[in-house]
């Protein structure tokens, strides 16, 4: 069954700020601490920045931390510690933190990486690339690709790719797990995606077109192309083109084909 996650301990930002400020063109901080900040354009932070809310387009680099009320972040958000948003945080393109990501809400769309752990106290959406060693919320949806070791969910976690993903232990109420389905055209081009787990713990599970080496749970159906090494609990339902027990996973030969 999922182990509940533990909600971030989300600290309350400092409540001494200047007044809102709006920015256009290139500009540079030694740190940031206001209200209400739109950005629109590039902008360097060498310290901290903390604003109750943030708003850019373009290109923000923080040498610290970003603490946020909320936060919209369209273009690339570059942040060497940690980032910590009470309410909703969204992007879309490219972010990266050098340390851990605390959020009430997320929301993103592009690339996202994260050296430190991903901890959300709501819903996670992500649509794109995801990496980091850990990614804890209340519900979790995934679209792309990912990589990462651990995932958790309180409630359900629904994982839809259309690329690799590699993914290390997933913990939810209800897990349901889909890659991408092989064509004649990407076997025949041998370029077909593929999606691995090493293990999911639920109390339901839904496998398509994704390599799983240990399922535990009460329920568990086999989609198309889905394949479990181990599993623990009652196979419902298992598509004909499903497949358990051990298989090799390493890829053939070029030109060649299993």
């Amino acid at each position: 069954m999922a182990a509940a996650a533990s909600a971030p301990s989300i600290p309350t930002p400092p409540v001494r700020r200047a007044p809102p400020l709006r920015e256009r063109g290139t500009v540079r901080h030694g740190e940031l601490r206001c209200g209400r900040w739109r950005l629109h354009g590039i902008a360097k932070v060498v310290g901290d920045v903390d604003v109750a809310d943030g708003g850019f387009d373009g290109t923000l680099v923080v040498g610290g931390q970003l603490i946020a009320g909320r936060l919209r972040a369209f273009g690339r958000l570059d942040v060497r510690g940690p980032i910590v948003v009470r309410g909703s945080l969204r992007t879309r393109g490219t972010l990266r933190a050098g340390a851990a990501i605390r959020a009430g809400t997320a929301d993103l769309e592009g690339s996202c990486e994260a050296v430190g752990p991903l901890e959300v106290e709501g819903e996670l959406r992500s649509r794109g690339s995801l990496r980091g060693p850990e990614v804890r919320a209340g519900a979790i949806t995934l679209e792309g690709t990912a990589a990462v070791r651990q995932l958790t969910a309180t409630g359900a976690l629904t994982a839809t790719f259309g690329g690799d993903a590699h993914l290390g232990r997933l913990e939810a109420r209800d897990v349901r797990l889909r890659g991408p389905a092989p064509t004649l055209v990407t076997e025949a081009l041998g370029r077909r995606s593929t999606v691995t787990v090493e293990r999911i713990e639920a109390a339901t599970v839904y496998v398509r077109a994704a390599r799983v080496g240990f399922v535990r749970a009460p329920t568990i159906v086999l989609g198309r192309y889905a394949h479990v090494v181990e599993h623990e609990g009652a196979i419902v339902r298992a598509h004909p083109s499903s497949r358990l027990g051990p298989e090799s996973w390493t890829p053939p030969p070029p030109g060649l084909r299993r």
